[in-house]
């Protein structure tokens, strides 16, 4: 049974996967999570990518939000003592003296449970894949490693995750592109305009099957265009959401 059954199984989700709604109550935070965030935007650049390595203590790691397996005990508790051992080192988390982060790069995010329930965060700008610079300390790029090895381990061996959970983002456009559809009949409308350029909206049950029926993602920088029924051009992504993002 994986991590959404348990859920529902406990009725923690249930009303709100039926209905349509989005819970934030019983969230419960991975152990172990990496993201990538911020960097220049334009959409396509960063929004949509999800945490690259996001593992649960009950041992369930997802990896890119597209296919999740559980670790085993030895292997959840080396990831997360390995990460706490150089986190915690703050001089492992330091870009080398005289080196300089890339321009408009995303920051890569870090962030462990201790045992004692406590995080520790390293947030690593431009640390890119495995930073080909060499800006960072060993350290920092044997737990590089290691995190490559579980993320291409959970991607390979998990099970597909298309969970009815998802984030939908809409940006508005000043001018008509020369390929806009209209916006899907069914699929909730974003609300954005001229005083409301970009959302980000959490749906999930329904109403997340019916933009998943209705919208195509799109993994190029260039998102699909629509028009919706009032006449405004937007242009709009998607991707599924972890459990704690729901």
């Amino acid at each position: 049974m994986d991590r959404r059954s348990l859920l529902l199984a406990g009725g923690v989700f249930a009303g709100s996967l039926l209905g349509g709604g989005v819970a934030h109550a019983a969230v419960q935070w991975p152990m172990f999570e990496w993201e990538k965030r911020g960097g220049f935007f334009s959409p396509g650049v960063g929004v949509m990518e999800p945490p690259l390595l996001a593992v649960y203590g009950d041992g369930e790691a997802y990896a890119d939000a597209v296919a999740h397996r559980y670790l085993s005990g030895p292997q959840a508790r080396d990831l997360q003592d390995h990460a706490v051992t150089v986190l915690r080192n703050r001089a492992n988390v330091r870009r080398l003296p005289d080196r300089d982060p890339p321009r408009d790069a995303p920051s890569d995010r870090v962030r462990v449970r201790t045992t004692d329930g406590h995080y520790l965060t390293a947030h690593l700008d431009g640390w890119g894949h495995g930073d080909e610079w060499g800006d960072f300390p060993r350290a920092l790029h044997e737990l590089y490693d290691h995190l490559q090895t579980l993320r291409r381990a959970v991607r390979a061996d998990g099970e597909p995750w298309r969970p009815d959970a998802l984030l939908l983002v809409a940006v508005h456009l000043d001018v008509e592109p020369d390929e806009c559809g209209p916006w899907p009949g069914g699929v909730p409308v974003p609300k954005v305009g001229a005083d409301r350029r970009y959302l980000e909206t959490k749906y999930a049950g329904a109403k997340a099957r019916r933009v998943r029926r209705g919208l195509p993602r799109s993994g190029e920088p260039g998102w699909p265009c629509y028009r919706t029924p009032a006449g405004a051009f937007v242009a709009a992504n998607w991707r599924y959401s972890l459990p704690h993002e729901w």
